[in-house]
């Protein structure tokens, strides 16, 4: 049913529904604690976490709902106030729930000085804290659409984190306050409650249908992969906890995101502290769950710069000075002149490098990187570094134009998307690293959850473009739609001196799965690769249209030549 269809049944079922809302809260009204009198703000927007306004907004919506059900299936007032009632009833049952958990979690906090932070999943997927809804004029109306809650448990470093010290192991106080908090999940017998047989398997039938997904969250010490497999192992144990606590099985999600979902600086022992977190989702069904997933938005902002220098293998490094004014037009204007005298075929001349069997249909829903660059050749001696034709990088390296870099998405679609500064890490490769983030998977079976929305012409192709004579191969470039994060690693293929007639038979110099970064900016996505000194390439950068362009707007080779860093114009084509 639509909702304008909806809208013009509201009109019949206005009296039944009133009457139900009536007969709830007539009795049970929240009053305003300053005037005495009931409050429609108590009743439905309180500050009180351990008020009754998830249950009373359940009670209104689910009688809306029901009434309109009611009146589908039978034109008559009986029919309507009877649809009216097992919704509400249904409904309030499970705002009663959510009431009662933020209720326990704010108990649960004070027990056990923990920092707990609860906020809502919007009709749009978008997390919303409660101080920001508390100052929105529409919160009452964005928690009537709401599709669930999240709540962050941040690591408490002075008093005990969550586990032991590298390990996937709850500590004996963690394990206490997670059996509480697993406990608020569980249904507490609330459909004992409901006599009405329809009502009863309503509730129950949504309870069946909801979706809890545990993230594991750390810091941006040590090693990004490592961090995200760690993370991982310990969102599992948490789920496998909350099971052994009565959540059912087939309900239960995890990811270990390691430091690629930051909340706070990583500069301070506080920020990282913050970062450390187990973060526990529910939403009502799978719809809300893939709406959830593709609104999420990396924090681009909190993000912290490598050491600003490019190493040269098996030789000295290049201190990169980021402050320089040097527009990326300018240097590409430069590189063009150079590289271009150097070009003798299009990257159509490298059709036969990718066969079809090469080309893969993405196998993940929200990941970031592979865990490690297996299979990488070692970096290459200064001797065999290979020439790309382009400039002397001098002291600057310049991000070819991705516009503004989103950090997080608007209540409204109406509303102009909100932008940060962009962060150092962006404006340039050689100060970034490679962030890595597993795969949302399923605790029923330890598959990964998919989503099939990719950024038009990055779902598994082939790019290509020759430099000075080399021809260089991307092949299962996949980019989510979403929030521009990688789908899965791709391959980075170098034929040098590429002689087109013996195509067929030519084998790569050089072949790896490098890691991969990916921002995603009001005008492209940057596609970020580390080639670790390979063959002397440092790094790899390529911006792609968001419009299905079949030619990349633009891109940059760092790349140490005779024991200087150059950078060359890379504008690969879609094959």
């Amino acid at each position: 049913m639509t909702i304008d269809n909806v809208k013009k049944k509201f009109f019949l079922l206005k009296k039944p529904i009133l009457t139900i809302l009536c007969a709830t809260f007539a009795s049970g009204c929240a009053v305003d604690p300053k005037t005495g009198q009931p409050s429609l703000r108590e009743t439905f927007a309180s500050d009180d976490p351990c008020s009754n306004n998830a249950r009373n907004i359940g009670i209104a919506a689910g009688a809306i709902l029901g009434a309109v059900v009611g009146n589908q299936l039978q034109h008559s007032n009986t029919s309507r106030l009877l649809g009216a009632t097992v919704g509400g009833l249904a409904g309030g049952l499970i705002g009663h729930d959510m009431d009662k958990r933020r209720c326990e979690l704010s108990k649960i906090a004070k027990q056990y000085n923990l920092d707990i932070q609860v906020a809502t999943v919007s009709a749009a997927g978008e997390v919303i804290d409660d101080a920001r809804l508390k100052n929105d004029p529409n919160a009452s109306a964005i928690k009537k659409a709401a599709l669930g809650s999240t709540v962050e448990v941040s690591d408490q470093s002075l008093i005990g984190g969550h586990f032991e010290t590298n390990s996937d192991q709850l500590t004996p106080r963690a394990q206490q306050y997670f059996a509480a908090i697993a406990d608020s999940y569980k249904m507490s017998g609330s459909a004992d409650q409901i006599q009405d047989p329809k009502a009863r398997a309503a509730y129950i039938a949504q309870y069946a249908n909801r979706k809890i997904f545990l993230v594991g969250h750390t810091d941006d010490t040590g090693s990004s992969a490592l961090n995200a497999e760690l993370s991982e192992r310990r969102a599992k144990v948490v789920s496998k906890f909350m099971e052994d606590r009565g959540i059912p099985r087939g309900a239960l999600y995890y990811q270990g995101a390691g430091e690629f979902y930051p909340i706070a600086s990583n500069e301070t022992e506080e920020g990282r502290a913050k970062n450390r977190r187990v973060e526990i989702v529910e939403v009502t069904d799978a719809a809300a769950f893939d709406k959830f997933l593709t609104s999420r938005k990396p924090r681009y902002e909190y993000y912290r710069p490598n050491d600003a220098t490019v190493s040269i293998a098996n030789s000295n490094t290049k201190k990169i000075d980021s402050s320089s004014q040097t527009t990326s037009s300018q240097l590409n204007a430069n590189n063009a002149k150079t590289v271009a005298s150097n070009k003798n075929t299009t990257g159509k001349s490298a059709v036969s490098l990718a066969s079809a069997g090469q080309v893969a249909t993405p196998t993940s829903s929200i990941q970031t990187g592979s865990a490690s660059s297996k299979g990488n050749k070692k970096a290459t001696a200064p001797e065999n570094n290979i020439d790309f034709g382009g400039v002397t990088l001098g002291n600057t390296s310049v991000l070819p134009d991705i516009g503004k870099v989103e950090t997080k998405k608007s209540l409204f679609s109406l509303i102009s998307t909100a932008y940060a500064d962009e962060p150092p890490v962006i404006s340039d490769c050689s100060l970034d690293r490679p962030r890595s983030s597993n795969a949302v998977k399923s605790l029923s079976d330890g598959k990964t959850y998919r989503t099939s929305e990719y950024i038009p012409g990055l779902y598994g192709k082939t790019w290509t473009d020759q430099v000075n004579g080399h021809q260089i191969v991307m092949n299962k470039v996949a980019v989510l739609s979403s929030d521009g994060s990688l789908a899965n690693p791709p391959e980075f293929k170098v034929y040098k001196n590429y002689n087109e007639s013996k195509s067929r038979t030519v084998q790569p110099d050089i072949s790896l799965k490098p890691d991969v970064n990916t921002y995603l900016g009001s005008k492209g996505v940057l596609y970020r690769m580390f080639i670790n000194g390979q063959a002397g390439m440092q790094c790899v950068d390529v911006v792609f249209a968001a419009d299905g362009s079949k030619v990349a707007k633009a891109g940059k080779l760092i790349y140490a030549h005779a024991d200087k860093l150059y950078m060359a114009d890379f504008k690969p084509q879609m094959y």
